[in-house]
């Protein structure tokens, strides 16, 4: 059994708002994410141009590990994701929050653990890799 931290909750361990917790859909039932259906999960047009602008300028400057756009969308989908089960006020350096920030944020850890440079050579901020991130290692 893990020990419990003493003292008050960090901002780590901050639960998302009651609304914003999204344990599944009525419209997206378990599974509709698959290999097979996954297509029909649509991203707003605002949200594709910004993947589409960042993978450009990626894959210019990493020309040997490059990043395919159906392979972003699956990361930003799972920071999506990952935005109802685990929530910040704020992401790091105070940014405001939001499931959309998330996803682009999960998409820049990728890219610097995919070029094995912590900035993806200039691409994104510089922030050291973690070695337990290992949670899109299947899609490298």
């Amino acid at each position: 059994m893990a020990k419990k931290r003493a003292g008050r909750k960090g901002a780590a361990q901050t639960l998302a708002p009651k609304k914003e917790r999204i344990s599944g859909s009525k419209t997206n039932k378990r599974g509709s994410a698959s290999a097979s259906t996954r297509s029909s999960i649509k991203f707003s047009e605002g949200l594709t141009n910004k993947i589409k602008a960042f993978l450009k300028e990626y894959n210019k400057a990493n020309p040997t590990k490059k990043i395919t756009l159906p392979t972003a969308k699956k990361v930003v989908r799972r920071g999506m994701g990952a935005y109802s089960s685990t929530h910040r006020p704020t992401i790091s350096g105070g940014r405001p929050n939001s499931r959309q920030a998330w996803g682009i944020a999960r998409l820049h850890a990728f890219a610097r653990k995919k070029s094995r440079s912590q900035t993806a050579k200039g691409v994104v901020s510089s922030r050291p890799i973690k070695k337990s991130y290992t949670q899109d290692n299947d899609l490298l």
